[in-house]
């Protein structure tokens, strides 16, 4: 007998204990919701800078009319707020959850900006997944591809990008252009000449015969003497000479 009320006990016991851990670990829909965790979680490494941050998210929240503080958690509606979140151009994907005290966590992945295009008719972001997202008036800094060129094009250009943001180069490029007759022009930083590279094919070779040209024969000519250096004939480099009056003779 006293096995059969030690065995009630202990199944007594685990039922329980099964039944705080479930009613702790999910509060109840009759709960208020006391107060809102915004998450913002980067794939790979944080941009330096970004559109979507906490402040971002709070404000769609409250343009759409969310306040879920202060209401029961059943009449908060997961589903919309994360439908609501993920129609948003700049949010890749989002969740929502309740925490055990009532907390309601809103966590989105953001898009992932890698350059800033600017043609005759729109401006846009490509991200990294190469999709276009509306620039608008955000200027996250990054690297600029300007002239008649369509987002099929511009996907074409993220290894050169890629491959020059890890590289010595990145402080020294300003931005890109697609000129009518000479092609994808590299425009540097401080320098009085356009580098010509005609297309983004075998750009290592092309960045590696102008990092030569700029060592050697540079400093001897003086980069004033050129307008354009040319990179896009094969095992050379062709220095187009500045033809302005002030030019060094």
């Amino acid at each position: 007998m006293r096995i059969i009320l030690k065995i009630i006990v202990l199944i007594s016991l685990t039922a329980y204990l099964i039944f705080a851990v479930v009613h702790l670990a999910h509060p109840q829909e009759d709960e208020p919701c006391c107060a809102v965790n915004y998450i913002i979680n980067y794939e790979g490494e944080a941009p330096p800078r970004s559109i979507v941050d906490k402040a971002f998210v709070a404000n769609l929240l409250n343009e759409k009319h969310v306040r879920p503080v202060g209401k029961t958690l059943g009449a908060v509606n997961l589903r919309s707020i994360r439908n609501m979140l993920n129609e948003n151009p700049y949010i890749d994907s989002s969740y929502c959850y309740y925490t055990a005290a009532g907390t309601l966590c809103v966590g989105v992945v953001p898009k992932r900006p890698v350059m800033q295009v600017v043609t005759s008719t729109k401006k846009y972001f490509l991200t990294d997944k190469g999709s276009a997202m509306p620039m608008k008036q955000y200027d996250l800094k990054l690297p600029q591809v300007s002239g008649d060129i369509s987002v099929r094009e511009a996907r074409k250009l993220r290894p050169m990008l890629d491959y020059i943001a890890h590289s010595p180069w990145h402080d020294k490029v300003e931005g890109y252009r697609i000129d009518p007759k000479d092609g994808l022009v590299m425009i540097l930083k401080d320098e009085p000449f356009d580098i010509v590279m005609d297309s983004e094919q075998d750009y290592e070779r092309k960045l590696a015969n102008l990092e030569l040209f700029m060592q050697s024969a540079l400093p001897k000519a003086g980069k004033e003497r050129y307008s354009r250096i040319n990179l896009s004939f094969e095992g050379q480099v062709v220095a187009v000479r500045n033809t302005r009056k002030n030019n060094i003779k």
